[in-house]
């Protein structure tokens, strides 16, 4: 980072809750919870939001926190706190102490870096306006009724009179220091598929007298990935990938009656979404032709990310001001998928990326060892902190 960067006064208060944050980040890493279940990080944030003197409303959307201060025009910052179903592989001290369950994208980060910007705005509240914070539950899952963390403090009215929203996610392939932004379509919509293909059961001896759904279903898959390569323009982006696939019956002698499979398709473009999906039922139909059945499910998770190009332009000279140019990267479509998009379809927002890349031994997101160079957090904290600030006017 330049000299102008170690000058800016934000980044001096930043640096020194930096210990704070830090430790805040690793209590919440160390005792990770699932989505629907942030009983303890909820309580852990609201706790401090009301201690720094915030207006706090607790339990929006079942586990989330919503808190503000000062009053009128209003900026959102958001940040999410469920952790994954992952069992962490990391030796340090501050590993997850909940078996199978672990921060494996950063949600921990993003809190610290969340409750770091209410702090130095409390440090110094708004006068021309609120910044209100969102600390929302539940990016990486739906509840049975499909709905996410986002959709849920919507409808309970987190939003409600606020002209902007900001969140930031962290990016272990980016160096501390670097942020990226874009215009438009940041991130990509996500749809998931589930299929069953039903065949008719028999003796592995004896596999003429049965309809392999096996056999079916590698078929299938080998059709359906055709559908990006050879169905759409090679100039639209989009990724189709099988996450899983099992038989009903898992036996080295017999021929299974049904075999499941379960992935997602990704794209920016809805009539992509559409193609993709009509497509894939059109390869499926190698399955009828070799005696089976089928029948498939779409699920529609999360439209495409579309980041304001004004707010973006304001992250961008933010950014410019507290890294420097050589800060910002323009970035390119990431094909991942973001909740924050249901908020930004309510009122104009702005997600960018936080670099903390760990430099000798970079770590990726959903992955047992995930971690992050922990420099980031104070940055990530200003940089909200000045977003809010800027779009204020103050």
């Amino acid at each position: 980072m330049s000299s102008k960067v170690e000058q800016a006064p934000v980044l001096a208060q930043a640096e020194k809750i930096q210990s704070e944050l830090v430790e805040l980040r690793r209590h919440i890493h160390k005792h990770p919870e699932l989505s629907f279940e942030e009983n303890e990080t909820g309580k852990l944030v609201a706790a401090k939001m009301s201690k720094l003197g915030y207006r706090v409303r607790p339990g929006v959307g079942g586990t989330g926190v919503v808190a503000e201060i000062g009053s009128g025009r209003t900026v959102c910052i958001r940040a999410d706190m469920d952790a994954l179903p992952i069992t962490e592989d990391n030796p340090n001290g501050y590993c997850s102490s909940n078996t199978g369950v672990m921060h494996a994208c950063g949600h921990d980060v993003h809190t610290a870096c969340g409750l770091g910007a209410a702090m130095l705005i409390a440090a110094n509240p708004p006068k021309n306006g609120c910044v209100r914070f969102l600390f929302q539950p539940a990016e990486e899952m739906v509840n049975d009724d499909g709905k996410s963390g986002a959709t849920l403090m919507i409808e309970q009215g987190c939003m409600d009179g606020a002209d902007a929203v900001f969140a930031l996610h962290v990016d272990p392939k980016t160096s501390v220091g670097q942020i990226k932004v874009k215009d438009g379509a940041m991130l990509a919509a996500c749809d998931t598929f589930e299929i069953s293909i039903k065949g008719k059961p028999s003796h592995g001896a004896y596999p003429q007298h049965g309809i392999d759904t096996v056999v079916l279903a590698a078929q299938a898959v080998q059709a359906i990935q055709t559908v990006i390569s050879r169905r759409k323009s090679a100039l639209e982006p989009a990724v189709l990938t099988f996450g899983g696939i099992k038989s009903t019956t898992y036996r080295p002698n017999i021929v299974a009656e049904e075999v499941q499979l379960i992935g997602t398709s990704r794209y920016f473009d809805d009539e992509i979404g559409e193609l993709i999906f009509v497509e894939l039922k059109k390869a499926l139909s190698i399955v009828e032709a070799m005696g089976g059945s089928y029948t498939v499910k779409r699920t529609k998770d999360n439209p495409a990310v579309m980041n304001d190009p004004q707010l973006t332009n304001l992250v961008r000279s933010v950014g410019a001001r507290l890294l420097g140019k050589d800060g910002l990267i323009e970035s390119n479509y990431e094909m991942g998928a973001e909740d924050f998009s249901f908020m930004s379809q309510v009122i104009p927002g702005s997600f960018f990326f936080l670099g903390t890349k760990i430099e000798d031994s970079p770590r990726a997101i959903h992955t047992p060892t995930f971690d992050i160079d922990e420099r980031a957090i104070p940055l990530g904290a200003a940089l909200l902190a000045e977003c809010a600030r800027q779009f204020l006017g103050e």
